[in-house]
C-alpha cells in the first residue's frame, strides 16, 4: 500500500450512532489506512461493531449522554458530563497533533471557544460541515442569533470541508466564507447491505429520520393517491421518528389511514437488519427539498444496488454523476410530481433497473472508497 508522510491528527465527534457517527469512524479508519496516526475522540459507538480497529488509531472515549429526554434535569447533567469529558479528551488528543478534524461538533456555544483555543495553540482546525444550515433552520423562528454563531464558527475553522458543491455555494452565499477556504470532499460509502436482486415487490423505501425538508408527508399522500387509482405500490417507512414533533405526528397519522399501503417501521434500524429491509424493496425514495448536503441514504441505496426516486437535490445530483441511478422528481416537490415519478419508475421492467443498479453500484464503490477519500483530507 502506498504510504503517505507520517501525520499525527485528531478526529472528534459528539455522535456515536447513525450515519453521522459512522462517518467519523470510517474517516478515522481511512486516515489510518493511509499511514496517519489518529487520536479518535467519540463516545462508544453503537453498534460496537463500528468501532475502529486499526493499530494506528488511539481511542479516546467520553461517556455517552442519555437519550431519555423525559427526565430533563438528568438529561442536561448527562449532556454536560459528556461535553466536559469530550473537551478533556480533545485536548489530550490534540496535544501531539497539528491537525484536528471535527465532524458534528458540539453546539456553537461550546465549539466556538474550543476552535479559538485550538487556533491559539497553532492547530489547524478542519470542520466537516454536513449541513450548512441545520435541517430545521428554515422552519423555525428566532434563528438570527444561531446564524450569527454558525458564521463565527465557520470563520474560526482553518478549512471547511463540505460534502457537495451545493453545500459550498450555500456557505459562500449565506455566510460569506471565501471560496479558497472551502473544499468539497464527498461522503464515503457505507457498505451495510449487499447487492441483492430487485424483488419486483412494488415496495419503495423512505429511510432515515422524518424531517419536513424530506417531504415524507407528501410521499405518503402520493402513494395513497396511486393506490386509490389501482396502483399496487407500497411504501415502507423506516428510521427515526420523534412523536413529539408536529410534522412527524402528521406523517404517522397519514400512514395509519392505509396500513396495507404504508408500512410503518419508524424506529431505529440496526445495521444488521438493513440487508433484509433493503432486499424487500425495489427502490429508495428521497423527495428532498431545501437540501444542500450529501445524503448518506442515497449512498446506502446506490451501494445496496437499489435505484432511487429522488429530487436529486444537493449532493445527490453529484452522486448521480458517480453512478447513482434512478428517476427524477420534478419541481415543485408535491404529491402530483412524486406520484408521476413513482409511475415513471415502474414503467421500466425490474430486469432493466437491476442491470442499471448493478453497474452504478460498482462505479460508486470505486468513487466513494474511504481510504481514497481520506487521502484527500490528508492533502489539505
Amino acid at each position: 500500500m502506498e504510504r503517505t508522510k507520517l501525520v499525527r491528527l485528531c478526529v472528534a465527534t459528539k455522535i456515536w450512532s447513525s450515519g453521522t457517527g459512522w462517518f467519523a469512524t470510517e474517516l478515522a479508519q481511512g486516515l489510518a489506512n493511509n499511514g496517519a496516526l489518529v487520536n479518535f475522540v467519540a463516545p462508544a459507538l453503537s453498534p460496537s461493531s463500528w468501532e475502529p480497529s486499526h493499530r494506528n488509531i488511539t481511542r479516546l472515549t467520553p461517556p455517552r449522554e442519555t437519550t431519555d429526554h423525559t427526565a430533563k434535569f438528568a438529561a442536561r447533567v448527562s449532556k454536560l458530563n459528556r461535553i466536559v469529558w469530550t473537551l478533556y479528551y480533545l485536548f489530550i488528543g490534540s496535544a501531539l497533533s497539528r491537525i484536528v478534524i471535527f465532524s458534528m461538533p458540539d453546539h456553537e456555544v461550546v465549539s466556538i471557544p474550543t476552535f479559538f483555543m485550538l487556533r491559539l495553540l497553532s492547530k489547524k482546525v478542519l470542520l466537516i460541515v454536513h449541513d450548512p444550515l441545520p435541517h430545521d433552520f428554515r422552519h423555525r423562528g428566532g434563528q438570527r442569533f444561531r446564524k450569527m454563531l454558525l458564521k463565527i464558527q465557520y470563520h474560526l475553522a482553518s478549512t471547511l470541508v463540505v460534502l457537495s458543491e451545493a453545500g459550498k455555494q450555500e456557505i459562500i452565499r449565506t455566510f460569506g466564507i471565501p471560496d479558497g477556504r472551502i473544499r468539497v470532499i464527498p461522503h464515503g460509502a457505507f457498505a451495510l447491505a449487499g447487492g441483492t436482486p430487485l424483488p419486483g415487490s412494488g415496495a419503495i423505501l423512505a429511510f432515515g429520520s422524518v424531517r419536513r425538508n424530506k417531504n415524507v408527508l407528501q410521499v405518503i399522500e402520493a402513494v395513497k393517491a396511486l393506490r386509490s387509482r389501482g396502483h399496487s405500490v407500497r411504501l415502507v417507512l423506516a428510521g427515526g421518528a420523534d412523536p413529539s414533533d408536529e410534522y412527524c405526528r402528521a406523517c404517522l397519522e397519514a400512514a395509519s389511514e392505509d396500513p396495507d399501503g404504508v408500512v410503518n417501521m419508524l424506529q431505529f434500524v440496526a445495521d444488521a437488519d438493513l440487508p433484509d429491509l433493503v432486499a424487500k424493496v425495489d427502490a429508495f425514495i428521497l423527495a428532498y427539498s431545501e437540501f444542500n448536503s450529501q445524503s448518506g441514504v442515497a449512498v446506502l441505496a446506490g451501494l445496496s444496488g437499489r435505484p432511487v426516486i429522488t429530487s436529486f437535490a444537493g449532493g445527490i445530483r453529484e452522486l448521480q454523476a458517480a453512478g447513482l441511478v434512478g428517476v427524477s422528481i420534478e419541481e415543485p416537490i408535491c404529491v402530483a410530481t412524486i406520484s408521476k415519478a413513482i409511475e415513471e419508475f415502474y414503467e421500466l421492467p425490474t430486469s432493466v433497473w437491476q442491470a442499471k443498479a448493478e453497474s452504478g453500484r460498482a462505479r460508486l464503490a470505486a468513487e466513494l472508497d474511504w481510504t481514497a477519500i481520506a487521502k484527500r483530507y490528508l492533502a489539505l
